[in-house]
């Protein structure tokens, strides 16, 4: 009686596990709406369904959605408390594997994807960018190394996200603020190579406004072989040059368009032998992301179009978590089978019909993917670059969108050599 009592009881604690994260519904209305404070509010009166194994959630939902209302100094403390938490998992307990082997994975701490791992040190790397501390979003871009590093380790080389494009062209920024033009130099070069492989990887673009960062850094350091050389590799002859950029203010925005990708759980059969050779089919369950799309199609800064996607996290979350299953597919299926053998056992044969049924009930709600997911990032960045005399002007921001044009108006003082770096939220 007291099994079939805990068997029942683990089937219901499984079976509503999904649950406690549906008030992710309210916070993706009120960030389509642009209502972020009221986002935060609804985050703060869930916060007992982030505890324990969710953890993490709470700090990446709160740098988010505190980033986008502005609070750039408290979204850098929860995106640190992020950070230590990732660190403090990264090397987990035997224990807690051997629970999560005969349950699943939601039963360990999440410890995000690898690609959210990297945005933790991107988003704080933004906000000091916003902030105009050119020194604090250095270091966190060089942090982007280091998790990358680790990342590959773990996978033993095997993992397909190895750089970060993105990262690193924020970093040639920075290092553009300080003046620091040799270090902007290299890190447009990393950040070109890194688009490369995003168009082999993910199928996304190689955005021609970094080849002109290229050349332009390049003319400005006097590079003048790297600066041919690069022209004649490029095909590109004109370009923003130094000369004619420097004594100007320029205005970086960064849009975030579209919502993040969420998982699910898909399930599949997969055939496994007993001990004496006897083939059966079991369930596997992995996790799955539901891209959400894009909101702007075209964005313009005083009519003209000069932006570019910067990193679109919906390829990158697909095609990252496609591969990571393929290398964890026998762990999933050695669950699969060590549950349902374990259910053969338990019902002796065939004579306990109520346990078995229970064991089988069991095994089916257990066997669940992790869902879990930073669902507050947007589904790509667009960054776009425009360059002006210095003095005060009103730039207008058009965002070509599925349901029309939005017009934005932005009150900007310049100075001259300054950047100004601006963030736009299209979520809906």
């Amino acid at each position: 009686m007291k099994k079939i009592i805990l068997i029942t009881a683990l089937a219901a604690f499984f079976l509503g596990g999904c649950a406690a994260m549906s008030f992710y519904k309210k916070v993706d209305m009120q960030m389509g709406a642009g209502q972020f404070a009221e986002a935060d509010k609804v985050i703060e009166e869930s916060k007992d369904n982030y505890k324990g194994e969710h953890e993490l959630l709470y700090y990446f939902d709160k740098g988010a959605i505190l980033q986008m209302m502005g609070e750039y100094k408290e979204s850098t403390k929860h995106l640190e408390n992020a950070e230590l938490k990732v660190e403090s998992l990264y090397t987990k307990s035997a224990t807690q594997h051997i629970g999560s082997f005969l349950t699943n994975d939601m039963s360990l701490p999440y410890e995000g994807e690898d690609f959210e791992q990297v945005m933790i040190n991107i988003m704080k790397c933004l906000n000091f960018l916003y902030a105009g501390d050119a020194s604090g979003a250095q270091v966190e871009a060089r942090k982007v190394n280091n998790r990358l590093n680790l990342i590959n380790d773990r996978y033993e080389g095997k993992s397909i996200y190895k750089e970060d494009a993105f990262a690193r062209y924020l970093s040639a920024i920075a290092y553009e603020l300080k003046g620091d033009y040799n270090d902007a130099y290299i890190d447009y070069k990393k950040s070109l190579a890194g688009y490369t492989d995003y168009a082999s990887l993910y199928g996304t673009e190689i955005p021609q406004r970094v080849k002109l960062d290229i050349l332009r850094t390049a003319e400005a350091l006097k590079f003048y072989d790297d600066l041919k050389e690069y022209k004649e590799e490029f095909g590109i002859q004109s370009y923003p040059r130094h000369a004619d950029t420097r004594d100007k203010g320029e205005v970086i925005f960064v849009v975030y368009d579209g919502m993040a990708p969420y998982k699910v759980s898909k399930q599949q059969n997969a055939a496994v032998k007993d001990k004496n050779g006897k083939p059966y089919l079991v369930t596997v369950a992995f996790p799955v992301f539901m891209p959400r799309g894009s909101v702007v199609n075209s964005v313009y800064v005083d009519g003209e179009a000069p932006a570019f996607e910067a990193e679109n996290l919906t390829a990158i979350a697909l095609k990252n978590l496609e591969h990571k299953n393929g290398l964890i597919y026998a762990k999933a299926v050695a669950r699969a089978a060590a549950k349902f053998f374990a259910s053969q056992a338990l019902s002796d044969n065939g004579k306990n019909s109520t346990m078995s049924l229970l064991m089988n009930i069991y095994s089916y709600a257990s066997e669940q993917a992790d869902t879990r997911s930073w669902r507050t990032l947007p589904s790509r960045f667009i960054i776009a670059r425009k360059y002006y005399q210095p003095g005060k002007r009103t730039i207008n921001l058009t965002l070509d969108t599925a349901t029309g044009r939005r017009e934005i108006p932005f009150e900007i003082k310049l100075k001259a050599g300054s950047k100004k770096i601006i963030p736009v939220y299209a979520f809906n």
